[in-house]
């Protein structure tokens, strides 16, 4: 809501100057705000599930970004992989080697003479899925044995990570409750 501003003419010697007074507020009127609600707001616990995941299957940042990616391709080839590999900073040509060594990916046909086609493994696949699923709002486990956050021995900002994922499972639950009473 806009001001109303009032001007009043100030004389100085030989000057001609504004002095800009705002009209004062009636302080028995409270304002009235609207807010709109939004549509989807699955990112906001973006990086307390991918520091879960991460965790959980032992991924660094870029590893889970290319596994993301790679979810999406059913079947993909080198060429595939090299076109995204290098917006992710892979300049070394080691990546498809090391994916497949840690088990992330496998080789799908690799016959000589054809081009090889690789596939994410089934441990990735439901990797992916349980990311979205607990970006939509299903709650991540707080158990130790499903969660390497919740262990005894964690780091102290492991530890923060915890506490956030149960603050969050608080809050859609309540929020999911308040949404079935409407």
């Amino acid at each position: 809501m806009a001001r109303k501003l009032k001007y009043r003419k100030m004389h100085r010697k030989g000057e001609r100057r504004f002095k800009v007074q705002e009209k004062k507020k009636d302080p028995g009127v409270t304002p009235t705000y609207y807010f709109k609600s939004k549509a989807s707001t699955y990112l906001k616990y973006f990086r307390v599930v991918r520091k879960y995941i991460q965790k959980k299957y032992n991924l660094s940042l870029s590893e889970l970004e290319m596994v993301l990616f790679l979810y999406d391709e059913v079947v993909f080839d080198r060429d595939t992989f090299d076109a995204y590999s290098c917006t992710l900073g892979f300049t070394s040509f080691d990546w498809l080697k090391r994916l497949k060594d840690k088990e992330i990916i496998k080789s799908w046909k690799d016959e000589r003479g054809y081009r090889s086609l690789y596939v994410l493994t089934q441990k990735y696949k439901m990797a992916c899925s349980k990311f979205y699923k607990h970006l939509e709002g299903e709650p991540v486990p707080t158990r130790v044995a499903q969660n390497p956050l919740f262990s005894t021995s964690a780091s102290f900002s492991d530890k923060m990570y915890a506490k956030l994922i149960k603050k969050m499972n608080e809050k859609r639950l309540e929020d999911k409750e308040k949404r079935e009473v409407d």
